[in-house]
């Protein structure tokens, strides 16, 4: 079924169908407003990444003189509950031409600067420990970093672009994998919502790229395997990319130009996975070699989501709110879709072994589905009989 096709269908959903080029030409004009307003300027170092945390520098320009509401996110895109991000912030300071300002707590989830002038320059510390698709992680060998639990932000600035610089720890070779936009360690953002949807991964990561067509990916990974381990896994990884592609019958126009895998696979990750508009983020504890195939069924999943959640999007998710949990009834497309569809991706890919699991628990759940005779189908042939 082609993209056009099942946005056809969906139209009398309850669903929003958000083809690229609106969107992107949305992205281009939030670029193009970079001289109207300052952006947002963030800078990312780490002092102390033995001691898991990071120092984080917010400056917010072109201020009006209305009390300056500061912000952590209470959710995460991809995230259907709430998390106190603010509880990892602490050391907050906010100063403009050399002096501190007044700061007020207005409840657990933020700070207010009730008086400034134009330009605010917030500096605080948050820690994080916690490797998986919501939270913050920094140590001496990475910093994995979801932008709703590292970010503050300011009420009312929401359209401002932002600008990000990462500076690498005293004696450290890292490299930077996202969807922002930029090179090295120099980044941008054409507004919030986007912000707060790309991920970063900041360490000595290896890099794998594959085409299809015109389109590039890459597999940006932070672990302990093998090169020949990588390089086996990524090539499967372009399997499922091609064959997801061809039940869309496209790629959505990516803006960064790419899209972007960000795995850890470490023995301390948490075992999880998050999609987001040109990336997704995938960690476990264990190594490709140990568990290759429910690895992949990951990949699977999270790649489908850059069409179905993130392009085919439910109303009650659009814009994000980052204050309350997001509630959406549409979860049945959103997700039901995706864990059929990336199923059936990896059985096309003749991975059967990890299918059996799904399609026998489908047959359970679902006694009454017209899809029955196809999956029955299916599963004679993943039994061998």
């Amino acid at each position: 079924m082609g993209l056009h096709a099942l946005e056809s269908i969906l139209d009398n959903q309850s669903v929003k169908t958000k083809r690229l080029f609106p969107l992107c030409c949305t992205l281009v004009a939030g670029m193009a407003t970079f001289g109207a307003e300052e952006p947002v300027h963030y800078r990312f170092t780490f002092p102390e990444p033995q001691h898991r945390w990071m120092q984080v520098e917010a400056t917010f320009s072109d201020l009006d003189p209305t009390p300056l509401e500061l912000r952590m996110s209470r959710a995460s895109p991809g995230r259907y509950s709430l998390h106190d991000f603010a509880k990892n912030v602490y050391d907050v300071h906010a100063m403009e031409d050399g002096r501190e300002l007044t700061m007020i707590r207005p409840d657990p989830y933020g700070w207010t600067v009730p008086r400034h002038g134009s330009r605010v320059t917030v500096t605080y510390k948050v820690y994080g420990d916690r490797v998986d698709g919501t939270y913050l992680a920094v140590d001496e060998t990475h910093a994995h970093i979801n932008m709703p639990a590292a970010i503050m932000w300011a009420r009312g600035l929401d359209d401002r672009a932002a600008s990000l610089h990462f500076d690498e720890p005293p004696g450290q070779r890292w490299r930077i994998a996202t969807q922002l936009l930029g090179t090295g360690t120099e980044l941008t953002a054409p507004n919030l919502q986007y912000l707060m949807d790309s991920p970063v991964e900041f360490g000595p990561i290896a890099v794998r790229e594959f085409t299809v067509g015109p389109t590039t990916f890459r597999f940006a990974v932070h672990h302990a395997g093998s090169d020949s381990d990588l390089d086996s896994f990524v090539k499967d990884v372009g399997k499922i990319v091609r064959q997801e592609g061809g039940i869309y019958g496209e790629y959505p126009m990516y803006e960064p130009g790419t899209y972007t895998f960000l795995a850890d696979y470490l023995p301390y990750a948490r075992g999880d996975a998050m999609e987001h508009r040109n990336s997704a983020v995938l960690t476990s504890m264990t190594a490709i070699a140990a568990d290759r195939t429910a690895l992949l069924e990951t990949v699977a999943h999270e790649f489908f989501h850059g069409w179905n959640v993130e392009r085919i999007r439910p109303k009650t998710l659009e814009p994000f709110d980052f204050e309350r949990a997001n509630i959406s009834g549409e979860l049945w497309l959103a997700e039901g879709f995706t864990q059929y569809y990336g199923g059936l991706a990896e059985y096309r890919i003749k991975r059967i072994d990890r299918m059996a699991v799904h399609f026998e628990a489908f047959l359970k759940l679902a006694p009454n589905a017209p899809e029955r005779p196809e999956v029955e189908s299916i599963m004679r042939t993943v039994r061998g009989r």
